[in-house]
């Protein structure tokens, strides 16, 4: 059975609807979608809304991850080397987190829910928000185990 080797618990405040994550080393970028686009090394990922504080989860796994528990709107399967760490970074370069890794090839599993909740203009106050709401409307889960041939 996989062990959970490290998480961390990251709360990026949204920017132009963008989170940022990486780096990701891919061989060959995959193709984007409505929910994630590949720039250049990492991933853009596309919130539901503006200026708010989605929960953004890294986990390390020393194998296959099992499926986080709840239902998920969007999964989506990725392989790529990756480097000594991976970040959670905010249009203005800031890093809200990262998460320590053994560079090597590994396996990415992302998922996402909340991406239909009520609009954070509406939901929260003030707006914008100052600091992270207490129950995050949106919440990613990055989940990483090596790749073995």
């Amino acid at each position: 059975m996989p062990t959970l080797i490290n998480a961390v618990d990251v709360r990026p405040r949204v920017y132009y609807r963008t989170i940022q994550i990486g780096p990701i080393l891919f061989e060959q970028a995959p193709a984007g979608d409505d929910i994630v686009q590949i720039p250049g090394e990492g991933w853009s990922l596309t919130s539901s809304d503006n200026d708010f504080y989605p929960l953004v989860r890294l986990e390390v796994w020393d194998g296959p991850a099992p499926q986080p528990s709840g239902s998920w709107e969007y999964e989506r399967a990725f392989h790529a080397p990756m480097t000594d760490r991976l970040e959670v970074v905010d249009l203005h370069g800031v890093c809200h987190g990262e998460i320590q890794l053994r560079p090597g090839h590994y396996h990415l599993r992302l998922l996402c829910r909340g991406r239909d909740h009520v609009e954070a203009s509406l939901a929260l106050d003030p707006f914008p928000p100052e600091g992270p709401h207490e129950d995050p409307l949106e919440a990613w889960v990055v989940q990483i185990w090596p790749h073995v041939d």
